[in-house]
C-alpha cells in the first residue's frame, strides 16, 4: 500500500497541537458514563477499509474537529486491522476527515457524544482511491524504514527481508550508520565504543554476543547518537537499543519461524502472547545450529631483525544455543501496571583454529617452521530477570516508572594446543609443546532506575530519576604444559590468572523540556559518582579508583515547517575501561608475542555535537546529520616490538582523539512498487598520542555507504536488496582496509498473510574481508581474515492472530486497562 511517512509527520503535529488545545474534559469532577470512569467524556471508534477490495486500511489518519469553530481537538491512526479508538472526548458535537495518501479525504459529520451516549460506533468506513493504482501489485502497508524522535532515530527492521534467518548481527549490517566486524564487534559511525541494550535495558547479551538474539525477534532498532541524561553515559558513540517484538492484542496471538541455511544452518523460534486484558502472558523460545568456517593470514615484519614470519590459519565453529523467556504484565488497575520477565540462555560452542608458522631470514631463507592445531571449546549460561512498575495519574502525562534488572552469566571454555617444530627440511623437531587451558568466568550485573515524568502546563514537562549499576566480573584462566617426564599435564602458575573486577556506578539526573514558539528544547544534567576495584589474585595486586563526573545533555529541534525540522543536540559521554583491559596478567600462549592489560587505565571522556535536518516531500525523506567527537585520553590498544624482540600488546590512554563528519539518508519512492533508501557518512579520524617517548599521530577520510531496494510485486511477492561498503579506517598504528558486500532477499506471502516463505543469499558476491595494517619502529604487520559469508536461507513463517478470545465480560473493558510498556496497542 502507501508510505507512511506522512501518517508519523501527522502524528508528531497532533501531539503538539493537543498539547496547545482546551482541555476542559480533563479538569472535570464529575464521573461519566457506565464503566468509564471518566470525567464528561466519550469513546469514538470505527474501522477504515479500502472501498474496492474491503482490505483494513493501515496508518489512516484520523482527525476530530469541533463542528462549532473547526478547531482540531485531537487524531490517531489505524491499527493494523483498519481500527482507530479516540479516548477522553469531551461532550459535544463533532466531525471527523478520515485522510490517506492515494485516497480521498472522507468527511464524517454530526459526531454528537453526550452524558446519555458517551460511545459513538462509526462502524466501517470505506476509502475511495484518489487515482487509479496497479491493479497487478498488491503492496502492504508497512513502518518507514526511519522514524524521528527528539533524541534518537528508530530503524524499523521487522520486516528486512535479507535478515531472513540470521541474527541480530545481520539485522545491524544494514542499519544506516552501523557496521559489523569479523568478530561480531558492532561499530557506530566508524567507531566499536557503542553501548548495546535490549529494550532499552542493559542484558547479559552484549554487543560481543549479539548471534544469540534471532532476527525474527527484532521489531526496531533505535539509534541513539546523543543520549539525554537519562541514559547511562557509558559509550563513545552512544547507544544502540534492539527492541525485541512484544504483542498485547486481545486473546491468543503466536508466530513461529523454522530457517534452514547451506553448511548445516538451522533455527527456529516461537514467539506468543495472551492477553486476558487484566493480565498478558508473553513469551519466546528459539534454537540455532550454526557452522561456520573461515581463514586467515598474516604477515609479520621485523625490519630491525630482517625477519619475516607468515601465518596461515583455518578455523571451524560449530555453535548451539537454545533460548527462552517468558513473562507476564499485571495490569493491576487503570493506573498501575507490574512486569515480570525471566530470560534464559545457554550456548554450546566448539570447534578448532589449525596455523602454519613459518619463518624466513634475510632474502627468503627457511629459518623455523611450526604447526599449531587447537581444539576448543566454550559453554554459556546466562539468566537475566527484570521487574518494571508503571504508575500513571489523574494529572494527564504524569508517570512514575521503576525498573529492577538481575543477570548473571557462568562462561566455561578450554582449548587444546599442539605446536609442532619443524627444521628447513620440514622434518619434526624435537616432541610438540602440548598445553590447555581451561577458563571459567562467572559475571553478575545490576541495575535499578526510578524515573519521574511530570509535565507542567501545557507544553512544559520535567523529568527526574536515579540510577544504580552494578558489575561484578571474576575470570579463572588455567594453563597446563604437558610433562614428558611423567607423561601427563601439569599447572603452569605462572601462565594461570584469576582476575576479579567490580565496578559501581550510582547517578541522579534531572530533564527539563518545553516549547517557545516553533522550538522544541530539553536540557539535562547527571551527577554519577563511580568506584571500581580490580583483584589479580594470582600475584594478590589490587587496584581501586574513584571519580565523580558530571554529563550534561541539550536538545533543541525547531520546525522549519510542516515537513521540516532542524535538530541541534549535544551531550558529554564516558568509555570506562573494562575488565580484560585493565587485567595485567600476560599471556605467553602465543609464540612470539604477548598480550596483556593495563591496570592503570583512565576513563576516556567524550563531548559530542550534532547538528540535523529533516524534510519530507510526497515521495521523499531526506534527513542530513553533521557531527562532531572529541575525546580525552583516548584509550586504544597498541602493539610494540620490546628488547627480547617480541610483539608486546596492550592498552594505553593517548592523548587526544577527534572524529567530524557528514551523515545523510534519503527515502525514495521511485514508482509505488519500488522504494529505496541510500545512507551515507563521510568522517574523519585523527589521533593524537605518545606511548613510551614515541609520538603517535594518524589521521584519515573515510566512508560508509548503505542502501536498500525494495519492490513489491505481483501475487504479493517483496524483493529486497541490499549493500554496503565500508571505506579504509585508521587505528593508532595503521588502518583497517575498506569491506564491502551484498546480500538478496525475497519473501511470499500467502494463506490471507499469515503465511511467508522467505529465501535470502547473504554475501552474493562472497566479497567479504577483514584486513589491517599496523606499523611501529622495527615491526609491520599485516592481517587477513574471511569468514563464511556467502549462505544461502530459506524459511517458513506461520502468524495466529487473534486465534483464541478470552470470554467478553463488559464492552467497555478494554478501555480501561491499557497495558504497559511491554506491549504495543493501536
Amino acid at each position: 500500500m502507501r508510505k507512511i511517512i506522512y501518517p508519523l509527520l501527522f502524528l508528531s503535529f497532533i501531539y503538539f497541537a493537543k498539547a496547545q488545545s482546551h482541555q476542559s474534559g480533563d479538569r472535570s469532577s464529575t464521573q461519566g458514563q457506565g464503566n468509564y470512569n471518566y470525567e464528561k467524556i466519550g469513546i469514538i471508534r470505527g474501522n477504515i477499509n479500502d472501498s474496492i477490495s474491503s482490505q483494513p486500511v493501515e496508518y489512516a489518519n484520523i482527525v476530530l474537529f469541533r463542528k462549532k469553530d473547526s478547531s482540531m481537538v485531537t487524531g490517531t491512526i489505524t491499527n493494523e486491522k483498519g481500527a482507530f479508538i479516540l479516548n477522553k472526548i469531551p461532550f459535544g458535537n463533532y466531525y471527523i476527515i478520515c485522510s490517506f495518501i492515494g485516497y480521498r479525504n472522507f468527511k464524517i459529520p454530526n459526531i454528537l457524544i453526550t452524558p446519555k451516549v458517551p460511545e459513538k460506533n462509526l462502524g466501517n468506513v470505506n476509502l475511495v482511491m484518489s487515482n487509479s493504482s496497479l491493479k497487478e501489485v498488491n503492496i502492504t502497508s508497512e513502518k518507514p524504514m526511519m522514524e524521528y524522535a527528539l533524541d534518537k532515530k528508530i530503524i524499523n527492521v521487522e520486516k528486512a527481508v535479507t535478515s531472513t534467518g540470521g541474527t541480530a548481527v545481520d539485522v545491524l549490517q544494514n542499519v544506516p550508520s552501523v557496521t559489523v566486524d569479523a568478530d561480531g564487534n558492532v561499530s557506530l559511525r566508524g567507531n566499536s565504543n557503542v553501548t548495546i541494550l535490549v529494550d532499552g535495558r542493559p542484558s547479559s547479551i552484549d554487543g560481543t554476543k549479539l548471534q544469540q538474539i534471532p532476527a525474527s525477534s527484532i521489531e526496531n532498532i533505535e539509534i541513539i547518537t546523543n543520549p539525554s541524561a537519562k541514559y547511562n553515559p557509558e559509550g563513545m558513540t552512544g547507544i544502540i537499543n534492539i527492541k525485541l517484538k512484544k504483542k498485547k492484542d486481545i486473546g491468543f496471538n503466536a508466530m513461529a519461524t523454522v530457517t534452514a541455511g547451506t553448511n548445516d544452518k538451522y533455527n527456529g523460534s516461537f514467539n506468543f502472547n495472551y492477553n486476558l486484558k487484566k493480565i498478558n502472558i508473553f513469551g519466546s523460545y528459539d534454537n540455532r545450529y550454526n557452522i561456520r568456517d573461515g581463514s586467515g593470514n598474516s604477515l609479520r615484519r621485523y625490519t630491525l631483525l630482517d625477519s619475516t614470519i607468515y601465518q596461515n590459519s583455518i578455523n571451524r565453529r560449530k555453535m548451539n544455543s537454545n533460548g527462552g523467556k517468558i513473562g507476564t504484565d499485571i495490569f493491576l488497575n487503570p493506573k498501575n501496571t507490574l512486569t515480570l520477565t525471566y530470560m534464559y540462555r545457554e550456548n554450546y560452542r566448539n570447534g578448532y583454529d589449525n596455523t602454519d608458522n613459518t619463518g624466513y631470514i634475510a632474502e627468503n631463507h627457511l629459518d623455523t617452521f611450526y604447526t599449531a592445531n587447537s581444539p576448543n571449546s566454550e559453554n554459556s549460561y546466562s539468566s537475566d530477570y527484570t521487574l518494571n512498575y508503571k504508575k500513571t495519574f489523574d494529572k494527564k502525562g504524569k508517570e512514575l516508572t521503576a525498573d529492577f534488572y538481575y543477570g548473571t552469566e557462568i562462561e566455561k571454555g578450554g582449548e587444546g594446543i599442539t605446536q609442532q617444530g619443524y627444521d628447513i627440511n620440514t622434518n619434526p623437531v624435537g616432541n610438540p609443546i602440548i598445553q590447555d587451558t581451561k577458563t571459567n568466568t562467572n559475571c553478575s550485573k545490576a541495575s535499578l532506575q526510578i524515573n519521574l515524568l511530570n509535565p507542567w502546563g501545557d507544553t512544559a514537562k520535567l523529568e527526574l530519576g536515579m540510577q544504580s549499576n552494578i558489575d561484578y566480573n571474576d575470570d579463572d584462566y588455567h594453563l597446563a604444559n604437558y610433562d614428558y617426564s611423567i607423561n601427563s599435564l601439569t599447572d603452569d602458575p605462572l601462565l594461570s590468572n584469576n582476575f576479579a573486577y567490580d565496578q559501581q556506578t550510582h547517578a541522579v539526573y534531572g530533564m527539563y523540556g518545553n516549547k517557545y514558539k516553533k522550538f522544541t528544547y530539553q536540557f539535562g544534567l547527571r551527577l554519577e559518582e563511580t568506584f571500581t576495584k580490580s583483584n589479580q589474585k594470582t600475584t594478590s595486586e589490587k587496584f581501586e579508583n574513584e571519580y565523580f563526573s558530571f554529563y550534561p545533555s541539550v536538545h533543541i529541534t525547531r520546525k522549519l515547517g510542516e515537513s521540516q525540522d532542524l535538530q541541534l543536540s549535544y551531550s558529554r559521554r564516558v568509555n570506562r575501561p573494562n575488565e580484560w583491559s585493565l587485567n595485567p596478567f600476560v599471556d605467553y600462549s602465543h609464540p612470539g608475542s604477548i598480550h596483556y592489560g593495563n591496570p592503570r587505565l583512565k576513563p576516556e571522556y567524550i563531548n559530542s555535537c550534532e547538528l540535523g535536518y529533516f524534510i519530507t516531500w510526497k515521495k521523499t525523506t531526506f534527513s542530513t546529520d553533521i557531527f562532531y567527537r572529541q575525546i580525552n585520553d583516548v584509550i586504544k590498544r597498541i602493539m610494540f616490538l620490546d628488547t627480547n624482540n617480541i610483539v608486546n600488546s596492550t592498552f594505553d590512554n593517548l592523548s587526544t582523539g577527534t572524529s567530524y563528519g557528514l551523515e545523510a539518508m534519503i527515502d525514495q519512492s521511485i514508482f509505488k512498487f519500488w522504494k529505496m533508501n541510500v545512507n551515507y557518512s563521510y568522517f574523519r579520524t585523527i589521533i593524537n598520542g605518545d606511548i613510551e617517548n614515541t609520538t603517535m599521530t594518524n589521521s584519515n577520510y573515510s566512508w560508509t555507504a548503505k542502501f536498500s531496494s525494495n519492490f513489491y510485486l505481483p501475487k504479493k511477492f517483496f524483493i529486497q536488496l541490499t549493500g554496503f561498503y565500508r571505506g579504509p579506517m585508521v587505528t593508532p598504528q595503521g588502518e583497517m582496509k575498506e569491506m564491502y558486500s551484498v546480500d538478496f532477499g525475497l519473501k511470499k506471502d500467502f494463506l490471507k498473510d499469515k503465511a511467508t516463505l522467505g529465501i535470502r543469499v547473504s554475501d552474493i558476491f562472497k566479497t567479504m574481508k577483514f584486513s589491517n595494517i599496523m606499523t611501529s619502529e622495527g615491526l609491520n604487520v599485516v592481517m587477513d581474515r574471511v569468514h563464511e559469508s556467502r549462505v544461502g536461507y530459506i524459511s517458513f513463517t506461520y502468524k495466529i492472530n487473534g486465534g483464541i478470545k478470552p470470554k467478553q465480560k463488559k464492552r467497555t473493558d478494554e478501555n480501561n486497562y491499557e497495558g504497559g510498556d511491554e506491549g504495543e496497542g493501536y
